[in-house]
């Protein structure tokens, strides 16, 4: 099965890495690189990448048809894993050893990716 990791940063978060001494940080930093690492040599792994949280924006469309965008200081997106599993335990047990599953007000979260099959057996 196929679940998806969305790592996430907050001002928790961002708090957190900020108040690390720079080993430490590097330290947690390497921690990606090495999940990444396992998780290829596991045949996990789908896709993973790092993405810009500072270009992020809020998409809505009103009512009217009418598109508004914003930034937003909560929680944003800064990576994702797509890994394909046995089961939710496992992608469980891969998003806790990110550093946001540590943190205080942090969190990764974990989601099943749905395929046509999926879709096709609720209907």
């Amino acid at each position: 099965m196929k679940y998806l990791i969305l790592i996430t940063a907050n001002p928790a978060i961002d708090a957190h890495f900020a108040a690390l001494p720079d080993d430490e940080r590097k330290r947690e930093f390497q921690l990606y690189w090495d999940i990444e690492s396992d998780l290829d040599a596991s045949g996990e792994l789908v896709d993973s990448k790092a993405v810009d949280a500072a270009s992020q924006q809020l998409v809505t469309r009103g009512p009217d048809g009418a598109v508004t965008s914003a930034t937003s200081d909560a929680e944003t997106v800064s990576g994702y894993y797509l890994v394909d599993v046995a089961d939710a335990a496992r992608a469980a047990e891969i998003a806790a050893r990110f550093p946001e599953a540590a943190v205080s007000g942090g969190g990764v979260r974990v989601t099943r990716v749905w395929t046509q099959e999926d879709f096709d057996a609720t209907t």
